[in-house]
């Protein structure tokens, strides 16, 4: 499908009638039919390829100005951007008399829309060919995958965006070239084994991809084996010369082993049968490239990507130490698939190869990987052969050292049950980086490991209206903005929930968002609306994996929480719902703030996120008798009676009405020290205390009654000082 420019008939009809087709590989450009269009000065030029390289998702207008505006941009630079928008709609739509009515360049959400598809955008068509390719090698035809990344290869012109100067060296351009050097070496292993004719064509794309990665050894070992497949040995062994010298010159390092390997097959290589000849070259050493796919949908992220970027040696710099990265956070808020994007980003720049190990911390059937076991699968990977079938702890530690030694290796580590899983499979060699994630904080790995620990957050709202309409489309948003919301908002910022949410409403395309909405927003069925039957993608077997790590004092006290009226609490309130003490509740919210099914966003003050309440509730609901939660009720009632009432014994005790006799046991009013702590706890309090008040189905009965009496008269001055 293509997107043609209509016209009114005449010259100029015709003209506009033609195909326009975009670039990025290279120069930056747009062309209609044979005719070049003039871009415009550079920071419109670079806002089109901005458009391009995120066609056909949306391009956010704060995207926009991040991406123009290196430093702080201008109080005018939203204007500027709709400025720039305005002519190269002009320029692109010459005729059009309203931009409603545009069909090449339209409004998004928050952001714009370049319509295009593989037919007419360079981009597009190497990942659909790339794509092609990698389906025919996993459906057996090698020959065909060959000739597809061939074709894909031929698309790159030059260096992403090389018109594009103010914004080529941004990231979000120079990972579209790691994209291209990750595809040159996946191109390299299948062509030179399946379709040694096309090896001409893999050295230019080689020779391409070197010019700006001119340290990257798995490319080298690649132009090697595909110069002495073409029957060049010599310039394979002065290619080897070359590379050996710069890196002792340049970085003061010894080839790796992948590099190694390359020169060693070279050397005991007898002479070649020409490409066209019956025999095939033997293949380059193999290299792992294990990372699962990149999400296609991944959208925002830029301050967690943004961490994850500065993490990362620049092109020709001598390699760093190793680098452990620890992703952190709550079960479904898309740990795993910012890791992958991340490695996906990074692999150009570690040429020992990329291997991913699921560590199964969480896994809703099967128990965690073992370390050991973790070994042998990265060893399996790196092709080593030298590992006794069931070596002690000991010797298979000593294997896997020797295993990463030299090698410049992106390891993944996913779902970590806690550090000590992951301790014993860091490498320790310069310039290696381990992405690892979990749902615990792994604060210990921070400790002695000197990890990075990075704590992802939910995804904001324009995050993740962005996800929804990246997978719904612009104009399912547009008609029902309002229910896109309130689904956003009930969803709070997971991208499992969005997932999940999205595929019911792609599965049900006859229903509005409307109605999805109004089944999330009755909180009695929004975890059943949000459920599946896959427990890789189901919210609720997500969540159950955290709760049952938990020990037993941490899971009655989540499933306690429920029943507190606000979505955040104090320890002392918590420790009076539960009826325990206040320092044994502590170490239960800590164990609870470690699984990330609390947090901590004010200091003192612990939040629990609304699908987890929700979650929280039905198992307090299952689990707990009926009179337990009554207990739990009324003790958290009396402990903000209590509370208020001492707050309001220091800041104003003339106008204390009621003597209150003790309280029951396991209440734990807060305690203050001085009249501005109380202050500040009125403060905080100031919603809840008032609604406490109102709610008459918290203590019911006479009792309940009397409560709310006493209750009601200790707060006149709360609320009198609250709302002043």
């Amino acid at each position: 499908m293509t997107y043609d420019i209509g016209s009114d008939g005449g010259e100029a009809g015709r003209e506009t009638d033609a195909v326009v087709r975009y670039a990025i590989l290279g120069p930056v450009r747009a062309v209609r039919g044979t005719d070049e269009l003039h871009l415009g000065p550079p920071k419109r030029l670079a806002l089109f390829a901005l458009l391009v390289l995120r066609a056909p998702g949306p391009l956010t207008l704060s995207e926009a100005i991040d991406v123009l505006w290196d430093d702080e941009p201008p109080a005018s630079a939203a204007n500027v951007v709709h400025r720039h928008i305005g002519a190269l709609r002009r320029t692109l739509e010459p005729r059009l008399r309203s931009r409603s009515d545009a069909r090449h360049l339209v409004r998004a959400a928050d952001g714009y829309r370049l319509l295009v598809d593989a037919s007419n955008s360079d981009l597009l068509h190497f990942r659909d060919l790339c794509a092609q390719a990698r389906i025919a090698a996993r459906a057996g035809d090698p020959a065909r995958a060959a000739h597809r990344f061939a074709e894909a290869l031929r698309l790159w012109r030059g260096p992403v965006v090389a018109d594009g100067s103010l914004v080529s060296r941004h990231p979000v351009f120079t990972a579209v070239g790691h994209e291209f050097v990750a595809v040159v070496k996946e191109a390299s292993d299948v062509v030179l084994t399946a379709a040694p004719a096309l090896t001409e064509d893999l050295l230019t794309a080689l020779r391409r991809a070197l010019d700006g990665h001119p340290f990257d050894e798995a490319l080298h070992a690649r132009m090697i084996a595909a110069l002495a497949a073409t029957g060049r040995q010599a310039e394979a062994l002065r290619q080897f010369d070359r590379i050996r010298h710069r890196l002792a010159d340049e970085l003061g390092v010894d080839p790796g082993p992948e590099l190694r390997a390359a020169q060693q097959h070279l050397s005991q290589r007898t002479p070649t049968v020409p490409v066209n000849g019956p025999a095939d070259p033997e293949p380059a050493a193999p290299v792992p490239s294990q990372l699962p796919q990149d999400c296609p949908s991944f959208v925002g992220r830029h301050a967690a990507l943004d961490r994850f970027l500065r993490l990362l040696p620049l092109d020709g710099e001598s390699p760093a130490p190793a680098i452990t990265a620890a992703l952190c956070g709550m079960a479904g808020v898309g740990k795993t698939t910012l890791a992958v994007h991340v490695a996906h980003l990074a692999a150009a720049r570690y040429p020992g190869g990329q291997v991913y190990v699921d560590l199964r911390g969480h896994h809703p059937s099967q128990a965690p990987l073992d370390p050991g076991e973790a070994m042998r699968t990265v060893l399996e990977a790196l092709g080593t052969e030298t590992v006794p079938a069931q070596p002690g702890a000991a010797a298979l530690g000593s294997a896997y050292r020797r295993a990463l030694a030299g090698r410049r290796l992106l390891l993944v580590l996913d779902d970590a049950r806690d550090s000590e899983q992951v301790r014993p499979l860091l490498p320790t060699t310069p310039g290696c980086l381990t992405i690892v994630t979990s749902r615990r904080r792994l604060e210990g790995l921070a400790v002695t490991d000197d990890a990075r620990i990075v704590t992802l957050d939910p995804m904001t709202r324009r995050e993740s209206l962005d996800l929804l309409e990246r997978r719904l489309g612009a104009d399912r948003l547009r008609g029902e903005h309002a229910a896109a919301e309130e689904i956003v908002e009930v969803c709070g910022g997971l991208p499992l929930t969005l997932a999940v949410a999205a595929t019911r409403v792609l599965l049900q395309p006859a229903f509005s968002l409307a109605s999805l909405a109004a089944q999330l927003r009755d909180g009695r069925s929004t975890l059943a609306a949000l459920s599946t039957l896959d427990v890789r993608t189901d919210v609720r077997s997500a969540f159950t994996a955290s709760y049952e790590a938990l020990s037993h004092s941490a899971a009655s006290l989540f499933r306690l929480l429920s029943l507190h009226p606000a979505r955040d609490i104090t320890a002392p309130a918590a420790a009076s719902l539960a009826g325990t003490d206040v320092r044994d509740t502590h170490a239960d919210i800590a164990e609870l703030t470690d699984h990330h099914l609390l947090a901590e966003l004010v200091p003192g003050r612990y939040t629990c996120h609304g699908l987890l309440r929700a979650f929280s509730a039905e198992l307090g609901s299952r689990h707990d008798p009926a009179d337990a939660r009554s207990a739990a009720r009324a003790r958290m009632v009396e402990h903000y009676l209590y509370s208020a009432d001492a707050a309001t014994a220091l800041l104003a005790p003339h106008r204390r009405a009621l003597i209150l006799p003790p309280p029951r046991p396991g209440v734990r009013p807060q305690r203050f020290h001085g009249r501005a702590e109380a202050a500040e706890w009125i403060v905080a309090e100031r919603h809840l205390l008032p609604s406490l008040v109102e709610d008459t189905g918290l203590l019911p009965g006479a009792g309940g009654e009397t409560f709310r009496r006493q209750l009601r008269s200790t707060l006149r001055t709360f609320v009198h000082r609250a709302d002043g």
